[in-house]
């Protein structure tokens, strides 16, 4: 799985980060980046499905820290309920996971 990550502040450039996911549950996933992203940042979400149309989320950084297998750091998003994302697309994809598993 891959995520595009658009920078929700109209004041700076969005920047598109790929990233591969380590985990996921249905309030939020972590993901290993290449840079530091402040904890309390806001973030839109582009959850990128290999067999399905991409889910649309709204996230912030719960935490970060030094990946130890790479030079990148892992984050610790925490999906918002907002209107006008994939929210329960989300909730739907997670709990098949789980049942498959």
């Amino acid at each position: 799985m891959f995520i595009e990550i658009l920078a929700s502040d109209s004041n700076n450039a969005s920047n598109v980060l790929m990233c591969n996911s380590l985990d996921l549950s249905a309030n939020g996933l972590q993901v290993v980046v290449d840079d530091e992203m402040p904890a309390g940042s806001i973030f839109r979400l582009c959850i990128d499905l290999k067999d399905a149309d991409p889910i649309f989320l709204v996230a912030g950084v719960k935490w970060q820290r030094p990946d130890p297998e790479t030079e990148g750091f892992r984050i610790g998003f925490s999906r918002f309920e907002s209107n006008d994302t994939d929210i329960e697309r989300w909730k739907a994809l997670v709990s098949d996971m789980l049942d498959v598993g």
